[in-house]
């Protein structure tokens, strides 16, 4: 037996409306429950009734079609819309998309193009929910939803390139599904280390926050080969002046509903969107490197983020571009900062600079180099999976350190 399909029919002609209604009557499946003659009235029994489909005039008297369609796909997500109009002009269809309709049929319509229309987005919609419960079931029980943001206050760090590879070796490798954030909003370049070409950007995203939920997020997002998605920076510097703390944490909310993990990749800064993403991160990996001016910015890092009452246990300090060559040591780091380091990434600067210059991570590239084994205990640390402790004076790994450099 098929499913009854509850459809409210919005129209401000009645005519149109009775013509629409007796075509759906001769369905058995269809059934018209409401009417509504504006945009007001359409909004208001949209939230009382919650039908399956609205058919939606575009031109509506006192809140037009696209604001009705805007106001309802972000208060009854549940209702699927169909735009109805006689305006065959792209940029109507690309409004009524971005507003939430699922569907855009041109005045006149035949009565099977009417049918089709409003079978395709039902069964769309209920194969849709269907495999957001199982997707959301599934990865419950597997993965714990983490926020992890990838800080620094001095810039060459390589923290961008941490990040990046992270985020593309938990997608490939580990359950759930990721989200890759560039939060430099004035000179992110993610983009350029994946090779993807932004077409829309956070910006983007934030200048539709209004109407911006977990089902319609993915409009806003680039796509990596490996199904990792990626929230790019802005296309101009300026635009992050249009862009303020409270719209990244709210935009930061739904990713987080979406994904099992939201990796950010930070500016150099305590700005009120960095700060917003820290505040909501339940993990901060702090990159350091072994040179006194990078030493001094993460004590001074440190001390600011026991300020703003940042849980210890939640700050994790990843030690970059390792190497026994540099003068000061491992030991003389953790005394000056008080701080352990959980994780040292070895350098390795021919394959990190191809890796950049291919738009390649050197995690997918060459996956048993030093720094990769590496890459991937950070990746460990993430997940909160056990790391084996390591023997740091044994003679095998020193055989092994001195073979591998």
């Amino acid at each position: 037996m098929e499913d009854q399909i509850e459809i409210l029919l919005a129209d401000d002609i009645a005519e149109t409306r009775a013509n629409i209604k007796k075509l759906i009557n001769l369905e058995k499946n269809l059934e018209v429950v409401a009417e509504a003659v504006d945009g007001k009235d359409v909004i208001e029994q949209a939230k009382e009734i919650k039908p399956d489909i609205i058919l939606m005039d575009i031109n509506m008297p006192k809140i037009k079609g696209i604001k009705a369609t805007e106001i309802i796909t972000r208060e009854v997500p549940e209702t699927s819309i169909i735009m109805m109009s006689v305006q065959e002009e792209q940029d109507y269809l690309r409004k009524a998309m971005v507003a939430g309709a699922r569907e855009y049929l041109i005045k006149p319509f035949s009565d099977d193009e009417l049918i089709t229309a409003i079978n395709q987005v039902y069964d769309l919609e209920v194969e849709r929910k269907s495999s957001l419960k199982q997707s959301r079931e599934e990865t419950e029980e597997a993965v714990e939803e983490k926020t992890i943001s990838i800080f620094s206050s001095k810039g060459g760090v390589g923290k961008t390139l941490l990040a990046t590879n992270l985020a593309v070796y938990l997608q490939q490798n580990k359950k759930g599904d990721v989200v890759l954030v560039d939060l430099d909003l004035q000179f992110g370049d993610l983009d350029v280390l994946l090779d993807l070409t932004p077409r829309i950007t956070i910006a983007d995203a934030v200048d539709e926050l209004d109407n911006l939920n977990v089902q319609n997020i993915d409009d806003y997002l680039l796509s990596y080969e490996n199904g990792l998605q990626v929230l790019a920076s802005p296309l101009r510097p300026e635009e992050a002046e249009m862009i303020n703390g409270e719209q990244i944490k709210k935009l930061l909310s739904i990713l987080s509903e979406k994904f099992n993990y939201v990796i950010i990749d930070t500016a150099q800064s305590f700005s009120e969107h960095i700060l917003a993403a820290l505040d909501n991160s339940e993990l901060i990996l702090l990159i350091a490197m072994l040179d006194l001016s990078t030493i001094r910015n993460v004590r001074l890092c440190l001390e600011v983020m026991e300020e703003l009452e940042y849980p210890e246990e939640s700050i994790k300090l990843i030690l970059n571009r390792y190497s026994k060559d540099i003068g000061i040591s491992i030991e003389d780091l953790e005394e000056n900062l008080n701080y352990s380091v959980d994780i040292k990434i070895p350098s390795n600067g021919s394959l990190t600079i191809d890796s950049i210059n291919q738009g390649v991570p050197f995690i997918l590239e060459e996956p048993r180099a030093k720094i990769s084994k590496q890459l991937i205990k950070l990746t460990d640390l993430v997940t909160g999976e056990e790391l084996k402790p390591e023997d740091k004076e044994g003679w095998f790994n020193k055989i092994t350190d001195f073979l591998n450099n």
